[in-house]
């Protein structure tokens, strides 16, 4: 019997700690089915802040334009909340590190162009990475560029990936494809363009639905006389 397949869209953000923490749980719970099922994976667009400027914005400017003012007191409990869900999860947050936050479109289209190079979950670990840990900033075209040669994209094609429109309509399609589906927040997590998983769900969640998306073949009868592929009856 030939192995079940499960396909996975990720719909996630750069910007967004929550998916990074729900992509490190999901690849845990792939990477402990061992053989069982085989895994197609995709990252797919979703813009937290699409109207930041490329140049940025001061991040708690962003929280009291788009929260009020009252956020700002309840801003290092909710980052030492993340900090000790990431460290469960493998990841070191370091929000401290950076004072901006940044428009990911760049990102995303990055993350496109890897898809045709099979290097996308390793870009996308590699930006949230440099996001949430170093600090940096995930729209500065040097960056993504060297990330691109660092998990296997061509540096020829990178040269002028990013001053060309490749990737910039794509994106937007992606985005609105998103939307159509109904998705009005990440991570979200599509099985077999069928099943919507929301948020950065445990890792018994996403066995819990590899077990209801592949049911197993139950055996009705004794076994009877038969044939196998070498012939022998």
């Amino acid at each position: 019997m030939s192995t079940q397949k499960i396909k996975i869209d990720i719909v996630s953000d750069i910007n967004c700690p929550w998916c990074y923490v729900g992509e490190k749980r999901l690849n845990s719970a792939i990477a402990t089915t061992g053989d069982k099922y085989k895994f197609e994976v995709n990252f797919k667009p979703f813009e937290l802040n699409a109207s930041i400027a490329p140049e940025g914005m001061n991040k708690l400017e962003y929280f009291k334009m788009n929260y009020g003012s009252q956020i700002i007191p309840q801003l290092p409990a909710m980052n030492q909340r993340l900090a000790d869900v990431g460290k469960e999860a493998g990841i070191d947050f370091k929000f401290e590190k950076a004072e901006n936050l940044h428009n990911t479109f760049n990102g995303h289209r990055l993350i496109w162009l890897a898809e045709k190079y099979n290097v996308q979950p390793q870009v996308a670990e590699a930006l949230f990475y440099s996001n949430f840990t170093e600090g940096q900033n995930v729209n500065d075209i040097a960056l993504l560029k060297k990330i691109g040669k660092a998990n296997g994209i061509p540096a020829e094609k990178l040269d002028t990936f990013f001053e060309s429109e490749e990737g910039k309509d794509e994106v937007r399609q992606l985005e609105q494809w998103a939307q159509a589906a109904g998705i009005k927040g990440v991570p979200a997590f599509i099985i077999n363009d069928t099943y919507l998983i929301s948020g950065a769900q445990p890792e018994e969640v996403f066995h819990q639905v590899f077990e209801q998306v592949t049911p197993s073949l139950q055996q009705v009868t004794t076994k009877g006389e038969s044939c196998d592929i070498n012939g022998n009856c």
